[in-house]
């Protein structure tokens, strides 16, 4: 049939009545299950009153009697051991956010009813980076391939079976309690745990299901490797932070040397922090003195960061190469009484009051009062890998 002659009406002629929907239901972001805190399974159990810090307290055993008693003669008496400390400093944590009235009447959305979900996930996701921060400022730490410091960790040093059988072997040598049966808990990172999965032969990655009952017995775990069940979670801290948008490796616009270190300017924003690891690689000669792995010294700039050279003695500057960054995941091993939390106020929502003249400006915000320290070391070991996809 042909198209009928003449002007016809067609959607740009009365774009008026023609608008761009929406779908009044919003979304909200992808989230992680928060899963750290779940580590904290020691409170305080007779406090003495309300105080700024809690301090835990736990004896020492007596030396092992090994010598037969003479029958004639009396036992000569030992002192208790003065027992060991753990002090706990209670801290306050918390965050809100304020709408406006204006913005309640004109948005197509429920803002304050979406605000109550988005304020309670902010508060259980930020209190299990804090309690993560702590797991991982432990003094175990085994290191992934022939890494020895979070200095060497390279990207070949990835997970392995025998870096979480290494883990699970010094906390039964250190006499800790495992979490559930004769389970100690490992939280690992996806990518770690790709790692593993790629591992086969015996003592490889099992499903849980074929060690246990089919009901699921923790949150998130998902297999069982060399008495450990595997927590697999994107919560395990990362070392590297990049800016979104980024790859791995990015391009040196710049260098500059002075006084041993030398400040790299990178294409891109890196999102980069003290003490993370970077490689460098095709510099521009004569500046391949820098070729290899460094250490950020200072807080970078969104640009630029700064790394130790040692004794190089370039004096000019690269303007091109490329610097890659090595991932740091730290999957946490732990047993039982490895974390103590105390709490003068638990997470709560708190409504905040409607003091302007007009009532126009609305807030709700969440309050936590408490704190996390390490109880029993021996408890609880970190493993640093990189991992073979980023």
């Amino acid at each position: 049939m042909a198209v009928p002659t003449g002007t016809l009406t067609s959607s740009s002629t009365i774009s008026n009545l023609v608008q761009t929907a929406y779908d009044q239901y919003v979304r909200m972001a992808l989230r992680s299950i928060p899963v750290m805190r779940a580590l904290a399974d020691v409170k305080p159990v007779q406090q003495a009153m309300p105080g700024s810090s809690v301090v835990f307290s736990i004896y020492s055993d007596l030396a092992q009697a090994t010598s037969p008693l003479t029958e004639a003669s009396d036992v000569s008496s030992i002192a208790l051991g003065n027992p060991s400390q753990v002090t706990v400093t209670l801290v306050e944590y918390g965050s809100a956010v304020t709408t406006t009235k204006k913005l309640n009447l004109t948005s197509f959305n429920d803002v304050d009813s979406a605000l109550a979900d988005i304020i309670a996930y902010n508060a259980a996701d930020s209190i299990d980076n804090v309690v993560g921060q702590v797991l991982c400022a432990g003094t175990n730490a085994i290191y992934g391939g022939s890494a020895t410091s979070t200095a060497t960790v390279v990207p070949a040093s990835i997970m392995t079976v025998a870096k979480i059988r290494q883990a699970v072997t010094e906390l039964r040598t250190g006499k800790a309690l495992p979490r559930m049966g004769e389970l100690y808990a490992a939280y690992v990172h996806p990518r770690q745990a790709a790692d593993l999965r790629a591992e086969s032969g015996t003592g490889g990655f099992q499903e849980l299901t074929k060690y246990v009952d089919r009901t699921p017995f923790v949150a998130g775990a998902v297999g069982v490797i060399e008495g450990a069940y595997i927590v697999e979670t994107a919560r395990v801290l990362n070392g590297l932070s990049l800016a979104a948008g980024i790859g791995t490796t990015t391009t040196i616009t710049n260098l500059a040397i002075a006084s041993g270190t030398v400040t790299v300017t990178t294409a891109v924003a890196h999102g980069l922090g003290v003490g993370q690891i970077v490689t460098f690689s095709n510099t521009v000669s004569p500046f391949t003195a820098v070729t290899g792995t460094a250490t950020i010294l200072t807080v970078p700039s969104s640009t630029t960061f700064t790394v130790l050279i040692g004794a190089s003695t370039v004096t000019t500057a690269a303007t091109s190469g490329t610097v890659t960054f090595t991932n740091n995941y730290r999957a946490v091993i732990a047993g039982r009484e490895a974390l103590a939390e105390a709490q003068a106020s638990d997470i709560s929502t708190v409504i905040g009051p409607e003091i302007d003249a007009l009532r126009r400006f609305r807030t709700i915000g969440w309050y936590y009062f408490g704190g996390f320290s390490r109880l029993r070391e021996a408890a609880l070991y970190r493993i640093e890998t990189s991992a073979t996809n980023g």
